[in-house]
């Protein structure tokens, strides 16, 4: 796969995963509280260096145990299509009407989530990880940004560059804030209390909708690498 190519769906891919509705919200409960900058960019770094480790690992993994991972590969292909049939259960999952009652248990996670931005430093570093790596969808996202760095059959350094390159977009969301805010902090600090409200408000619609976007366009990655696949019988 060409470079330019890889660079493309790597961004794509990356950018979704920074589409992470909890993680957004929980930077913008940073900055609204103590110690904003530090604990804001603690948390992201942590989060930065979690996607970097864990596509590394999976780049690893996936040379040791010999997986292709070339468009209409065999582990490409099945990838792909599962990773699309999870994200489109989680997202029609996410836009069904909510029942009675789920108000209230959305309020009671806005509660945890404030808590959560109170822990000691210590504890806040590893909420990075455990929110990026027990997300189903961002663990499909990982996958399918290991399978982009090892399919492109680059040379190592160039590799390691990729890697970089996909944590940092998938950490950009996170770091935009931060930046903002040390720009002009009184003209920032609305924005990001109204950013805050908007996601905690909205919640189910951006992740019901992301999934579905992401579901579509891994299912046309897979069902596309398809006419590419040979069966052995």
């Amino acid at each position: 796969m060409p470079l330019t190519r890889t660079l493309t769906e790597l961004t794509a891919c990356g950018l979704a995963v920074a589409l992470s509705p909890l993680d957004i919200a929980l930077v913008l409960l940073l900055l609204l509280g103590t110690a904003p900058l530090l604990k804001s960019s603690l948390f992201s770094s942590a989060w930065f260096l979690t996607n970097s480790a864990a596509i590394a690992v999976l780049v690893t993994v996936g040379k040791g145990l010999t997986l292709s991972m070339e468009k209409g590969g065999i582990h490409q292909v099945g990838l792909d299509l599962f990773a699309a049939g999870a994200l489109l259960a989680l997202g029609i999952r996410e836009l069904d009407p909510k029942p009675k009652g789920y108000e209230d248990l959305q309020n009671s996670w806005i509660t945890k989530l404030a808590k959560v931005s109170q822990l000691p430093l210590a504890l806040m570093m590893l909420v990075a990880p455990a929110t990026l790596l027990l997300s189903p969808d961002n663990l499909f996202l990982l996958a399918k940004g290991a399978a982009l760095v090892q399919g492109g059959q680059h040379q190592p350094l160039t590799e390691v560059g990729l890697i970089a390159y996909f944590s940092l977009i998938s950490s950009s969301l996170l770091l935009i804030p931060i930046v903002l805010l040390l720009i002009n902090r009184q003209l920032v600090q609305p924005w990001l209390q109204a950013g805050k409200g908007f996601i905690e408000a909205r919640s189910s619609l951006i992740l019901g909708l992301l999934s579905l976007a992401l579901a579509i366009y891994l299912g046309w990655s897979g069902w596309s690498g398809l006419g590419g696949f040979t069966a052995i019988s």
